[in-house]
């Protein structure tokens, strides 16, 4: 017989996990991945080892959790800015959409606090963890290539590439850099949906 969880109780497991998700993200970026082990998590997280180990049974179970976590919050984003992104058949829809991609691109990299982060961490751990990140970034490319012209693709490769550099080099990566890239990219856009709107 299953046990009904009073609605409180849910969402102090709910903010527990969150809190627990917040500060593995922190010390990955912080102490990188061989610092984040459980204790410190939990300590960080100002939760006892035990409530760490209820929600995340290992450190294997918490990295992989940090992806999905990722994947799931830029996923939402788009979503809240683009609905309907991913069956956006007409060019025009797929470009708007692909204009709102840069732009939440934009955004993560401006929010975040610094370049490493649990993504990376969680690829040290176990490579199978990008099947998540690997099947949105599948979705966006796809995205993109139903825009109306071949150069939108340029766009994706283009912040992929910003993405890319910023995970594997923390300590040269500048955010003013970036968002001027990011500028030539929405320019490129702005052309392209002036020309084919």
């Amino acid at each position: 017989m299953s046990q009904i969880v009073p609605p409180s109780r849910k969402k102090t497991a709910s903010e527990t996990r969150r809190r627990l998700l917040a500060a593995a993200e922190r010390l990955s970026c912080t102490l990188g991945p061989a610092g984040m082990s459980l204790d410190a998590v939990a300590a960080e997280a100002g939760v006892s080892k035990g409530g760490l180990l209820y929600h995340f049974p290992s450190r294997h179970a918490l990295l992989r959790a940090l992806v999905e976590d990722h994947v799931a919050a830029f996923a939402a984003a788009m979503d809240h800015h683009a609905p309907g992104w991913r069956e956006a058949e007409a060019p025009a829809q797929a470009l708007a959409a692909a204009r709102v991609y840069v732009a939440v691109v934009r955004d993560l990299l401006r929010k975040t606090e610094a370049p490493s982060s649990g993504i990376f961490a969680a690829l040290t751990e176990d490579p199978l963890f990008m099947a998540p990140l690997q099947q949105l970034r599948d979705e966006i490319r796809g995205l993109f290539a139903r825009c109306p012209d071949d150069q939108t693709m340029l766009a994706f490769l283009a912040c992929e590439g910003i993405l890319h550099d910023r995970l594997i080099d923390p300590e040269r990566w500048d955010f003013a850099r970036a968002e001027g890239d990011l500028d030539r990219i929405d320019r490129l856009l702005d052309r392209i949906a002036a020309t084919k709107g």
